[in-house]
């Protein structure tokens, strides 16, 4: 019998992996608020609706005569809880509902992870401007404001002064559809991206990358991410100390069997503390195309056969390359296009993977002040022998892209 396989929500660009889960054996039903040409060429079934609306999912299947699915996850979209609906309600191989709340809330992942012993940013939780300004009095300054229920970046604002706190405090509560905020304290480091399964307590790592901060806070109060690097500058003693922290912080929110995208700072002095930790593919096309052109591991079969409650296949969890690859972004931040070509046209270079614009331009387009992560205006993925080749190749790329403001952007 034909599988068929349901891909709930779509992160930035992992449109492109679609075409890869296509079978002659398997349908694919995909979901998404944002259609795109690779979408409907790959979907045997497109829905449209919001990926993080299990309500709205549910009813958008029983319209088009859904009832049977055998597998369902997420392409990069932060999205566990609705994946947990799913998957309980057709009977698919899945995490507990309160596990996937576990790990996408942040108060209660800190809770947790605090419970069981790993090093934590110090934290609290707010409802209020006023309880939030009590929080930063105990967590201390700078503090990091975020609400407790988005992803991507989305509200989070970094606060110097006590003076800030009301106003920053009352904007990421605006955006909290529950209405409450982390208050955590600011640390400073190097940060990482570690990809993984975990199945039967076992972690099993198929992907490290270093997350690129340098013009972190050239947009303060909010912080800009300008891309990932494979291979680490990290050794690999330094390495293992992380992996066995996600490890820890995987078994203690129970995310077994699953796929997991963690965020780690390593500190200054030596620590490794777990800012964010998933049971989802990470997205942004990093673990399905950066890490790959790095190392060669393609963790899509696996994504599909734990899906599916199969047994993985740790053989295509080695690394088969060893190269460099990264991914870099421009930040949108003000101006109005005066003209714009097509991306592709500077991608004929060698060590270019893809170049790609962040949002929808056209000539007359405004472009609004720098708001946080999603906010990019163009990116690219390149690749090399090394990583400050493939850095380079992909620095020129972004100064040749076909784009010129009336008014430059700030």
């Amino acid at each position: 019998m034909t599988e068929r396989l349901l891909v709930c929500g779509l992160g930035s660009g992992m449109d492109h992996s679609l075409a890869g889960l296509r079978s002659a054996r398997r349908e694919l039903v995909v979901v998404t608020g944002t259609p795109t040409d690779l979408a409907r060429a790959a979907a045997d079934l497109l829905l449209v609706c919001d990926p993080c609306d299990s309500t709205a999912v549910l009813a958008e299947l029983s319209a088009a005569g859904v009832d049977r699915l055998d597998g369902v996850f997420s392409l990069g979209a932060d999205n566990p809880p609705v994946i947990s609906v799913l998957a309980r309600r057709f009977g698919c191989p899945g995490l507990p509902l309160e596990t996937a709340l576990d790990c996408t809330l942040k108060d209660r992942r800190l809770a947790i992870l605090r419970d069981a012993g790993l090093d934590l940013p110090r934290f609290a939780t707010a409802e209020s401007v006023e309880e939030a300004l009590r929080a930063v009095a105990e967590v201390g300054l700078p503090a990091v404001i975020k609400p407790s229920d988005q992803t991507g970046s989305v509200g989070v604002i970094k606060v110097d002064s006590t003076e800030a706190v009301r106003e920053r405090a009352a904007e990421a509560l605006r955006l909290s559809p529950v209405g409450r905020i982390v208050v955590e304290e600011f640390l400073e480091g190097t940060e990482h991206t570690l990809a993984a399964f975990m199945v039967d307590g076992e972690l099993h790592r198929f992907g490290f990358a270093d997350r690129e901060y340098g013009r972190k806070e050239e947009f303060a109060p909010y912080f800009f991410e300008g891309g990932d690097t494979l291979p680490s500058r990290l050794d690999a003693e330094r390495i293992e100390e992380i992996t066995d922290t996600v490890r820890r912080g995987a078994r203690a929110l129970r995310l077994d069997p699953a796929v997991i995208n963690t965020d780690i700072l390593r500190t200054r002095d030596g620590r490794v503390v777990l800012l964010e930790i998933t049971c989802r593919l990470t997205g942004a096309r990093i673990a399905t195309e950066v890490m790959r052109l790095a190392t060669g591991v393609d963790p899509l079969p696996n994504v599909v056969r734990l899906a599916l409650g199969r047994p993985l296949e740790l053989s295509e969890l080695r690394p088969t390359r060893d190269g460099a690859a990264v991914q870099r972004f421009l930040p949108a931040d003000g101006g109005v296009v005066e003209w714009v070509g097509n991306p592709r046209d500077v991608a004929r270079r060698a060590g270019v993977h893809d170049v790609f614009w962040g949002i929808d331009l056209a000539p007359g387009t405004v472009v609004p002040p720098y708001r946080g992560g999603a906010d990019v205006l163009a990116g690219v993925i390149a690749y090399a022998d090394e990583p400050a080749e493939a850095e380079a190749i992909a620095e020129r790329t972004l100064r040749a892209l076909p784009l010129r403001f009336k008014e430059p952007a700030r």
